[in-house]
């Protein structure tokens, strides 16, 4: 082969691999968890799913943007700013936060989902194989968002699932780490209600599926040695936390009640009252 013709066909591949996939629908749902404090509270997180060819992404967009501001020195420096003049301004409610933790990306050309989360302040990430998950589909109907939807069933990572999913948008795709059911999936809930996902809005897109910002930041594991990390956090939080410090010269009291009870050890129920999404750990 000419070598001006081999340069340009290997310049041409790499950009092709440099190249980002732009989704083709855009997904908003509303995510439901208990409040790992008090076991009580059902608190809500906002996410988008993001689907473009057999690549797609499950993420906070307000996670996201703070993890993109901290990606860069400018984007840090902004951060600092929005945060101080929230504070001085006595608006608390400005103040840049984020709104869950974590990110699910897929990529079905490689057969695997990669997931991205945080334990106290460290960050870890674990792929796996898309799981081939044994739906028994039903035969209830309801409509969501003007979409006819049929409901499927499910035992997955510990937890017994319902979805309603619709073949009206045939894209085998969902909420968090849930699909292989034949249409988009837009509701899911786990049994007792505890956690769930509920979809609030379709639109079609065009935007770039972009990698998760921070990525380089985030220690390989796997997802058991992940969920047993969150588990002794949520058990021993002070500990893990100065654990976490450790050699950086800061460190965290015991902490105490109205009643100056030590509570250091109860910031967080324990996993027999309310467990995590996945309790196959």
């Amino acid at each position: 082969m000419n070598r001006n013709i081999l340069f340009i066909f290997l310049s041409l591949a790499a950009i092709g691999a440099l190249a980002q996939q732009k989704a083709d629908i855009e997904v908003s749902y509303t995510a439901h968890h208990p409040n790992l404090r008090n076991g009580k509270d059902d608190m809500t997180n906002q996410y988008v799913l993001l689907v473009g060819g057999d690549e797609s992404k499950f993420f906070s967009p307000r996670t996201e943007y703070i993890d993109s501001l901290n990606s860069t020195p400018d984007g840090q420096v902004k951060y600092k700013e929005m945060t101080r003049a929230a504070y001085l301004g006595g608006k608390m409610k400005d103040m840049p936060r984020s709104d869950g933790s974590y990110y699910v990306v897929k990529s079905g050309q490689r057969n695997t989902f990669t997931y991205y989360d945080k334990v106290g302040t460290e960050r870890y990430y674990y792929e796996e194989e898309i799981p081939d998950i044994e739906w028994e589909v039903g035969d209830s109907t309801k409509t969501i968002l003007g979409y006819e939807c049929f409901e499927a069933t499910a035992d997955f990572h510990g937890r017994k699932w319902s979805v309603w999913f619709t073949p009206e948008i045939p894209i085998v795709a969902g909420p968090w780490k849930l699909s292989g059911v034949p249409g988009l999936i837009l509701e899911a809930t786990a049994e007792g209600g505890q956690y769930g996902f509920v979809a609030d809005g379709i639109q079609k897109t065009d935007k770039i599926i972009t990698p998760v910002y921070l990525a380089n930041e985030y220690e390989k594991t796997d997802r058991i040695k992940f969920l047993k990390a969150n588990r002794n956090f949520n058990d021993n939080p002070i500990g893990s936390i100065n654990a976490q410090f450790a050699g950086r010269g800061i460190s965290i009291g015991r902490v105490k009640n109205e009643n100056g009870e030590d509570v250091s050890d109860r910031l967080f129920v324990a996993r027999e009252t309310v467990d995590f999404i996945e309790t196959d750990y």
